[in-house]
C-alpha cells in the first residue's frame, strides 16, 4: 500500500485538495496526474496559475480498491483516520483559499454535503481558510459516483470554479455579501422600505406558494437591500407575530400598486410562473387579483442567451455571478404548519436580493458582448408571448375524447390477445398474459425477448433497443411481429396516459407548459406539475404529430371556441431551405424557388427512380415560365411515385443529412436497418456533394475560430463541448433551427400585435404556430400572416454571411376540429 503526501511549495497560497489518489497518482506519488491531471491542468491554466505555485494534496492518502471511498474499510481504513495528519497539513500550510474538489474534500473542510449544490461557493473552512468546492474535473472521463457528469459542456463552469477559488487565494479575507433582509411586520415596515426606494425604476420581484397559493412577496430595489411581505399572517389570539388586519390590508394594497404600476420596470427569474400565480391561482379558479405591469427583464431568459447549453436555475445562475454561498436549502420543503413563517421570509428576501445582482452582473454582460439589442427585442417578447398562450389553452371536445378513449382501450385488448397467441410456442403456457412494461431483472420482457425469443442479451428492453434488434437482428417474421408488437402495446397505452387521458383544466381546455429557451433558441412542451398546479394537467402540446393515424386521432380532440376557427400557418420546407443558401446549393435552391416537392425528390434519389431527364431540363432551363411548367410536370410524376409515407422517409433522410446524423439515428427515424440506413446517406450525399463540401466545411472552419455560431437574427451560442462529431453535428443544426424558430416567433408576435390580440395563439412548433381567430378576422389574419412570416431573412450578419431568403407560408384552416384543416393559402 502505498502513501501518497501532498506535493507543492510549503509557501502556496492556493491548494487544491481531492478526495484520494488513483493509479496515475499512486505510481507518480504526485497528487493530480495522468488523464486526471492533465484536465486539472487545463483548469489551472485556464484560472492563470501555473501548477508549480499551487499546493496539490488529498484528504485520503492511500488508494481506495477501484478508487471507490466507500471501499476504503475494505483495506483497513476510515476516512477519520486520515483527518489528524490532514487537518494539521493546512495548519502547517495557512494557504487564503482550498479549491475542494468532490464531495469529500468540502465535507472534509467545511462539514457541508453535496458538491453538485456547494460548487462555486466561497464557504469558510473551520481549519480557517476560504474554501471553494467544485466537481472533480476527472468526472468527465467517466460516468461512476455522485460527481457524474453529463457532458464536456460541465468543464467550463468548473473551469470558472478554479478562477474564482485562485482569485480568492489573493487575500485571507473572508468577505460574504452583506444583504439587509427585512421581515416585513407592519405596514409602517413597508412604508419605510418603498419610501427609501422610490427614486429608483427597477426591483426584482420573487413569490412562494403554498399549493400554489402565494403566501409571501419579496421585493428588492438593490442587491444590498429586500423585504419580504406575508400575506396572510394576520394578527390573531394564536398567532401574536402576525399584523393587524388594516395592516395586512394596506400591505396588499402597496404591493399591488408597486406591480401595477408601469413606469417600476419588474425583474424576476423564470417569471411567467410568479406572474400566473400572482394573477390566478389554484389551477386557476382562484383569482388572485394581483397584476403585473412592466416586467422588463428575466435572469433565466439573460442567462440562457448568454450560456444557452449551461443551466438557467437561480441557484446555478447565483454561484457563477455572484458570491453569495449556496442557500437553497433555507426554503426547502417550507411547512406552515411545523416552520416558522420568518425562515421563509428570509429565504423569499433574500431570493429578490440575489436576483436583483444576478441582473446587474447579466445585463453588464449582455452590453459586453453586444447582445442587449438581441435580448431586448427578439427574446424578452417571448414572455408575454408565452404566458398568454399558456393561460388559453385548448378547448377539447369530451365526446370525441371518450370516442377514442374506448377505441385505444379496445385496441390494446386486440393487440394483447394476439401478442399472447404469438408467444404461445415460445413460452409454452396457453394461460401467459405477458406484461410489456415489466422490464426489471426478473420481469416478463427480458426473459420472452433475450430467453425464450433467443435475442443477443443487452442491457435493457426499452423503445430503443427493441427498435434495433427488430431492424438489425431478426429475420424470423415471427418474432419480428412479437417486437412489434411489444412495441405498438406500449405506444397504444402511452397514447391513452399521455394524450387522451390528460386532464383539462376547470374551463374544459388542455393547457401545455412551454420551456422557452433551449440551446438552439427553439422551444419545449410539457404538463403542468406542481408548484405550477395543484396536480399533474395538461400535455405536451409540441409533440402532437402532423402525420399518422395516432397524430390525427388526437387532434380530432381538439376545436375551437363558439364564433371561432382554427388557423395553423406553418413555414414551408423551412430549415431545408436555410440549409440550401447557406450551402451554396444552385440546384436545391432552384427545386425551392419552384416548389417541388423536395422530400419526393429525397426519396425518389433513394429508391434510384427520380425523373432525372426532367429534372436535369429543369436545373439547366433559364426560362421563367417554361420552369414553371417542368416543376408542375414533376410534381405530378412524383406524387404518383411516392405516396405520403415514402415522403415522409425522404424527410427523414433530408434532415439526417443536413445535420450529419449518422446511420444510427437515421434508421430509428426511418425504421430500417442501420445498414441500409447508411447506404441511404451515402447516396443523399453523393447526390447533395455541397452539403459536406460547402456547409459542413464552413460551419467547421467557423467553429475553429472561437466556436461560435451567430443567426441572422443576432443570436449567439458558443459551443462548449469536447471537440468532435457529436459538437459539429449540434452546430450544423445550429444556425437552420435557430433561424426557422426565431422567424416563427417573431412574426407571430407581430401578427398578434397587428391584429390588436383579437386572436389566441394556442400553441408554437417552432416552423409553426396553431391560433384560434374570430370568423369576422379570418381574412385578415390570412393576409397578415403571409406578410409577416414571409418577411425576407437577411443573412448579412449570419456567421455564414449570405443573401436574403424568402420562407414561403401555407396556412390551413380547420371549422370543425384540429384534425379537419383544410389548405387556403
Amino acid at each position: 500500500m502505498i502513501h501518497v503526501p501532498g506535493y507543492g511549495p510549503s509557501t502556496a497560497k492556493f491548494v487544491l485538495c481531492g478526495e484520494a489518489p488513483g493509479a496515475d497518482e499512486e505510481s507518480s506519488g504526485i497528487p493530480f496526474s495522468g488523464k486526471s491531471g492533465k484536465i486539472v491542468d487545463d483548469c489551472l491554466a485556464f484560472a492563470g496559475v501555473p501548477r508549480d505555485q499551487v499546493y496539490l494534496t488529498n484528504v485520503v492518502k492511500v488508494r481506495p480498491p477501484d478508487n471507490d471511498i466507500k471501499r476504503l474499510h475494505q483495506i483497513g481504513y476510515n476516512i477519520s483516520d486520515f483527518m489528524p495528519q490532514f487537518e494539521e497539513e493546512i495548519r502547517q500550510l495557512n494557504p487564503n483559499c482550498i479549491l475542494a474538489i468532490g464531495n469529500t474534500a468540502l465535507q472534509a473542510l467545511t462539514g457541508y454535503t453535496g458538491i453538485k449544490k456547494y460548487r462555486g461557493s466561497i464557504l469558510k473552512s473551520y481549519l480557517g481558510p476560504k474554501v471553494v468546492g467544485t466537481i472533480h474535473p476527472a468526472s468527465i472521463l467517466h460516468a461512476e459516483g455522485e460527481d457524474k457528469m453529463l457532458s464536456w459542456k460541465d468543464l467550463t463552469y468548473i473551469k470558472w470554479d478554479f478562477a474564482r477559488a485562485y482569485e480568492e487565494s489573493k487575500n485571507s479575507t473572508f468577505d460574504p455579501p452583506h444583504r439587509n433582509l427585512i421581515v416585513c411586520r407592519s405596514n409602517l415596515d413597508l412604508y419605510r422600505f418603498l419610501n427609501r426606494n422610490s427614486d429608483r425604476d427597477a426591483v426584482s420581484v420573487d413569490i412562494e406558494t403554498f399549493r400554489t397559493i402565494p403566501i409571501c412577496i419579496g421585493l428588492a430595489f438593490s442587491s444590498e437591500e429586500a423585504i419580504s411581505i406575508p400575506l396572510f399572517n394576520q394578527l390573531s389570539f394564536q398567532n401574536q407575530s402576525g399584523m393587524t388586519r388594516t395592516d395586512l390590508l394596506q400591505c396588499w394594497k402597496d404591493v399591488a400598486d408597486v406591480l401595477a404600476n408601469p413606469r417600476i420596470k419588474k425583474i424576476g427569474q423564470n417569471f411567467k410562473f410568479d406572474e400566473r400565480q400572482l394573477e390566478n391561482c389554484l389551477d386557476g379558479r382562484l383569482f388572485f387579483g394581483m397584476k403585473v405591469n412592466g416586467f422588463w427583464f428575466d435572469t433565466l431568459l439573460a442567462f440562457r442567451t448568454l450560456y444557452p447549453e449551461l443551466p438557467g436555475r437561480l441557484e446555478f445562475i447565483t454561484s457563477v455571478l455572484t458570491k453569495e454561498p449556496y442557500y437553497k436549502e433555507e426554503g426547502k420543503g417550507f411547512n406552515p404548519k411545523k416552520d416558522k413563517l420568518d425562515r421563509l421570509l428570509l429565504y423569499n428576501a433574500k431570493d429578490a436580493a440575489v436576483t436583483f445582482e444576478a441582473h446587474e452582473e447579466e445585463l453588464k454582460e449582455l452590453r459586453e458582448r453586444k447582445l442587449e439589442g438581441f435580448f431586448f427585442n427578439r427574446v424578452m417578447p417571448l414572455h408575454p408571448f408565452y404566458s398568454r398562450s399558456e393561460s388559453v389553452g385548448i378547448r377539447r371536445d369530451d365526446f370525441q375524447q371518450k370516442f377514442l378513449l374506448e377505441k385505444y382501450k379496445d385496441q390494446v385488448k386486440e393487440l394483447q390477445n394476439e401478442l399472447n397467441t404469438s408467444c404461445l410456442p415460445f413460452t409454452g403456457d396457453p394461460n401467459k398474459i405477458l406484461n410489456v412494461n415489466s422490464n426489471g431483472a426478473k420481469g416478463d420482457m427480458p426473459w420472452l425477448v433475450f430467453i425464450a425469443l433467443g435475442f443477443p442479451p443487452r442491457k435493457s428492453t426499452d423503445e430503443k433497443t427493441l427498435g434495433a434488434l427488430m431492424r438489425n437482428n431478426c429475420k424470423d417474421p415471427i418474432k419480428k411481429r412479437i417486437l412489434e408488437l411489444i412495441l405498438k402495446i406500449r405506444k397504444v397505452r402511452k397514447t391513452i396516459g399521455t394524450y387522451i387521458e390528460a386532464e383539462a383544466d376547470y374551463r374544459g381546455r388542455l393547457l401545455t407548459s412551454v420551456r422557452i429557451m433551449l440551446e438552439t433558441g427553439r422551444t419545449s412542451t410539457g404538463i403542468l406539475k406542481t408548484p405550477i398546479t395543484t396536480h399533474p394537467m395538461g400535455w405536451a402540446m409540441q409533440t402532437v404529430t402532423k402525420h399518422g393515424d395516432v397524430g390525427t386521432d388526437i387532434r380530432s380532440m381538439c376545436i375551437p371556441d363558439e364564433g371561432c376557427v382554427l388557423v395553423e400557418p406553418d413555414l414551408s420546407g423551412a430549415e431545408a431551405r436555410v440549409v440550401a443558401i447557406l450551402a451554396r446549393d444552385e440546384r436545391l435552391i432552384k427545386i425551392f424557388r419552384y416548389n417541388l416537392d423536395v422530400h419526393r425528390i429525397t426519396r425518389a434519389w433513394m429508391l434510384n427512380n427520380a425523373p432525372d431527364e426532367l429534372l436535369n431540363k429543369f436545373y439547366s432551363e433559364a426560362n421563367h415560365e417554361a420552369c414553371i411548367a417542368l416543376a408542375e410536370e414533376i410534381n405530378k410524376i412524383l406524387k404518383g411515385l411516392i405516396n405520403i409515407e415514402d415522403r415522409q422517409i425522404g424527410k427523414v433522410f433530408r434532415h439526417a443529412g443536413h445535420y450529419d446524423m449518422g446511420k444510427r439515428v437515421a434508421s430509428i427515424n426511418a425504421q430500417c436497418s442501420e445498414w441500409r440506413a447508411g447506404q441511404i446517406l451515402e447516396r443523399f450525399h453523393a447526390t447533395n456533394p455541397n452539403i459536406r463540401k460547402v456547409y459542413h466545411k464552413e460551419i467547421q472552419d467557423a467553429l475553429q475560430k472561437d466556436r461560435t455560431l451567430v443567426n441572422p437574427f443576432g443570436r449567439t451560442r458558443v459551443f462548449l463541448d469536447r471537440w468532435g462529431d457529436e459538437l459539429f453535428k449540434e452546430a450544423y443544426a445550429q444556425i437552420p433551427q435557430s433561424t426557422v424558430s426565431d422567424q416563427t416567433k417573431s412574426a407571430a408576435i407581430r401578427i398578434e400585435r397587428r391584429l390588436d390580440y383579437k386572436i389566441q395563439i394556442l400553441g408554437e412548433s417552432h416552423d409553426s404556430f396553431l391560433a384560434q381567430v374570430p370568423i369576422p378576422l379570418v381574412d385578415r389574419m390570412i393576409r397578415v400572416t403571409k406578410e409577416e412570416l414571409e418577411q425576407p431573412i437577411d443573412f448579412k450578419i449570419c456567421t455564414l454571411s449570405r443573401g436574403e431568403l424568402i420562407i414561403p407560408c401555407e396556412i390551413s384552416l380547420g371549422d370543425k376540429n384540429w384534425e379537419l384543416m383544410k389548405k387556403i393559402a
